[in-house]
């Protein structure tokens, strides 16, 4: 179960593969095999936090709009949780 409201790598056992990453305004998409995403932050590791790491270089993550900002997302999420 979650640990902290926040959804973990552990979750998605049994559930998904490969976790998807994509955003529609700057374009970033991804796709992330989720055995290596818990060998490298374990089952307790946090999806929010990755998703944060992985999209850290993004120039649209500064933004001061918010309509403009990088919107990231893990696609796939929503259907198994």
């Amino acid at each position: 179960m979650s640990r902290d409201g926040a959804n973990t790598f552990g979750d998605l056992i049994g559930m998904l593969d490969t976790l998807r990453v994509s955003c529609e305004k700057c374009g970033r998409s991804g796709r992330y095999q989720l055995n290596g995403l818990i060998q490298d932050r374990g089952r307790h590791g946090k999806i929010v936090d990755w998703l944060d790491q992985v999209t850290a270089d993004c120039p649209k993550k500064a933004m001061i709009s918010w309509n403009d900002r990088c919107g990231a997302r893990c696609p796939d999420l929503p259907k198994v949780l």
